[in-house]
């Protein structure tokens, strides 16, 4: 009796220790993640703040400097103070919509200027890229037009930095289909990869905060459409978002 009553407290306690094994990586898990976070965020934020004390530290220095180079630096002080103000705006979108406070105001839109309009703005940062818009130029639907440019411009711009050639976008009443030949997502990337802060190039920074596809999924999904992504390395990306029918 002896004998199978400590028999039964060593399972007990075999039991018990890998649990904690495995509530120990867990956590330890969740630690790194939330460094990689933090890691992520000081980044996005040091740029934009060392030009505006370089530049301002550099005014403040010399009163007599050349009026244009002034008008130059008070130029780059704005952009990274308006980076910042966007990065901020960024982050507390993401938190509204991770915790579900996010409303939404739809409206008849026109689909093919929404697209024209983003593509045109985010040329200026890339004027050696072309955005080719196919389809239907008349297609209307019900939508958040301010959210759903955040979608848009997040699907443009991505495809412009993982991308060499033409962005080509297709439109239609039921859905909106983006695709270029990039680099391509791993099949075991694609599981995560709209999840929040996660970054597919853990060594390269030009993936922002990880928060462009969350945004994108999380908008989708509050005007009740689906999001699907279709990925092949160095082949071709497709990201196809379909309206729901309610």
């Amino acid at each position: 009796l002896i004998t199978q009553l400590l028999t039964k407290v060593s399972q007990i306690l075999v039991k018990k220790e890998k649990q904690k094994s495995k509530c120990t990586a867990k956590l330890q898990n969740s630690n790194k993640q939330k460094d990689d976070i933090i890691s992520a965020i000081s980044h996005e934020f040091k740029n934009p703040i060392a030009v505006v004390n370089g530049y301002s530290q550099t005014l403040l220095d010399d009163e007599n400097l050349n009026v244009n180079i002034r008008k130059r630096f008070l130029t780059k002080i704005h952009n990274n103070g308006e980076k910042l103000s966007n990065l901020i705006d960024t982050l507390r979108l993401s938190m509204k919509l991770d915790g579900g406070h996010q409303s939404i105001t739809t409206k008849e839109t026109n689909l093919y200027s929404l697209i024209a309009d983003c593509a045109n703005n985010l040329q200026l940062n890339y004027p050696n890229r072309q955005v080719i818009i196919e389809g239907d130029q008349e297609a209307t639907i019900k939508i958040d037009a301010t959210l759903f440019g955040i979608v848009v411009n997040n699907l443009i711009e991505n495809a412009f930095k993982y991308s060499e050639d033409e962005v080509n976008i297709v439109i239609s009443k039921e859905k909106l289909e983006v695709k270029d030949t990039g680099i391509g997502i791993s099949e075991n990337d694609l599981k995560n990869i709209t999840e929040k802060f996660f970054r597919v190039h853990k060594n390269r920074w030009n993936n922002s905060l990880g928060l462009g596809l969350f945004l994108v999924n999380k908008i989708t999904n509050l005007h009740n459409f689906k999001l699907k992504i279709e990925s092949k390395i160095n082949e071709l990306d497709r990201i196809i978002i379909k309206q729901l029918r309610m």
